[in-house]
């Protein structure tokens, strides 16, 4: 099965993949040039967490289904699996899917967070486009590496140094978009519209955001414990609890569909 994942990678690895890729990143650092001349920031690590506030957290349920499952769906449309049941069980195909949608979705993200993290720290001093000002935030020498211990949800593991913080939450950023990603692929299985198959994952981003909010516990928003960059430090054990939620959705897909493989329409 390994090999059938490997074939199913390379095939959706596309230059309009990369293409998507490259784009994302250039809005993201683009936009952060741009503004950043009309901001003073304390450190990289601002200028890491200014680059990514503001449009990926829009655009995140958005990308995780673009990746990989907007393809699936026009599969799903031309009953493409339908016509491997001759070579292998159909469980077994969604198998490879699921994978496949996994591992590309998360690499796609990761690679994202850190893109926009090696710009932050490496390669915009060395054009000094942003403007530092950290006396500004009372910071000095002595105080200014604790700051960052205690800024925002995540940066704790700062302490363990700046690549430990880069790989981790790249990783938490890409575990995540392939959740959604996954529920998503479920969901074109499942709902015949594929329009709203694809859109649910946005949906229910923005409306439990919202919601949460109402209710005063935005620690647990889905948009906070992803981008974490508007409220004080939370501990990073909060961050799970929605994505651990989010895990009991995707096991609950996977079981009915497993279990009505036979009844399901876009599967016979």
């Amino acid at each position: 099965m390994l090999s059938e994942i490997s074939k199913e990678v390379k095939s959706k690895f596309t230059p309009m993949l990369i293409l998507l890729w490259i784009a994302v990143m250039s809005i993201l650092i683009g936009m952060a040039v741009y503004r950043s001349s009309s901001y003073q920031l304390r450190d990289s690590l601002e200028l890491f967490t200014f680059t990514i506030k503001d449009i990926l957290p829009l655009l995140f349920p958005i990308l995780a289904v673009i990746v990989y499952v907007s393809s699936f769906s026009l599969e799903i449309d031309n009953r493409f699996l339908t016509y491997t049941r001759m070579r292998r069980p159909i469980i077994n195909s969604l198998k490879i899917k699921l994978a496949a949608n996994t591992i590309l979705s998360g690499a796609f993200f990761f690679l994202i967070i850190l893109g926009c993290f090696v710009f932050a720290y490496y390669i915009e001093p060395m054009f000094e486009i942003a403007h530092y000002d950290p006396a500004g935030f009372g910071l000095t020498e002595d105080n200014i590496a604790h700051d960052t211990y205690i800024r925002f949800t995540f940066t704790q593991v700062l302490e363990y140094g700046i690549w430990t913080y880069a790989i981790l939450y790249s990783l938490w950023i890409g575990m995540n978009a392939s959740l959604y990603a996954a529920i998503a692929l479920y969901l074109v299985i499942l709902v015949r519209n594929r329009f709203l198959a694809l859109s649910l994952p946005f949906i229910i981003y923005i409306i439990s955001s919202f919601t949460l909010s109402a209710l005063g516990v935005e620690t647990y928003r889905p948009n906070h414990v992803l981008f974490p960059f508007d409220r004080v430090q939370s501990p990073i054990w909060t961050a799970f609890v929605p994505f651990v939620i989010l895990l009991f959705v995707l096991f609950g897909l996977v079981v009915y569909v497993k279990r009505n493989i036979a009844k399901i329409g876009s599967l016979t």
